[in-house]
């Protein structure tokens, strides 16, 4: 009797387990996606403020690792904040571009948009309409 007890036990612990765990790494795998205008934004302050070399949440631009590409960085328009859990970095993922960092926050006149951040001497322009993100977590 002891043997069927433990080995009902077994196949419901299994079972319970083998319910719940597809949920569990469903979620884990989940991205939020949204379809955004991507624009470009350079540290200057006729685009930024009157210090256009710290972004919103305080880091300092450095414009030789920006030049060479080791930096990725981006702004975000405000809606778009509620949809990065808090305390964690902020990275999402541009369909075309790669991964980048949020580390600025747009004018609030701005509506879903992104902001590339690239070297004041590039001349390169970015506009793409309803391009695709998702938010990394």
């Amino acid at each position: 009797m002891g043997q069927k007890k433990l080995s009902r036990y077994k196949f419901i612990f299994l079972l319970l387990t083998l319910m719940f765990l597809p949920s569990i790494g469903a979620s884990a795998q989940k991205h939020i996606t949204s379809h955004v205008t991507v624009t470009c934004y350079q540290p200057v302050k006729s685009q930024c403020d009157s210090k256009p070399l710290v972004t919103a949440d305080g880091s300092n631009i450095n414009l030789r690792h920006l030049k060479s590409g080791k930096i990725k960085w981006c702004a975000i328009s405000r809606d778009l904040l509620y949809l990065f859990p808090k305390d964690k970095p902020k990275r999402i993922w541009i369909e075309g571009m790669g991964i980048y960092e949020v580390r600025d926050i747009m004018n609030k006149r701005f509506h879903h948009r992104v902001d590339i951040l690239l070297h004041p001497k590039d001349s390169k322009l970015v506009y793409y309409n309803n391009v695709k993100i998702k938010i990394l977590q």
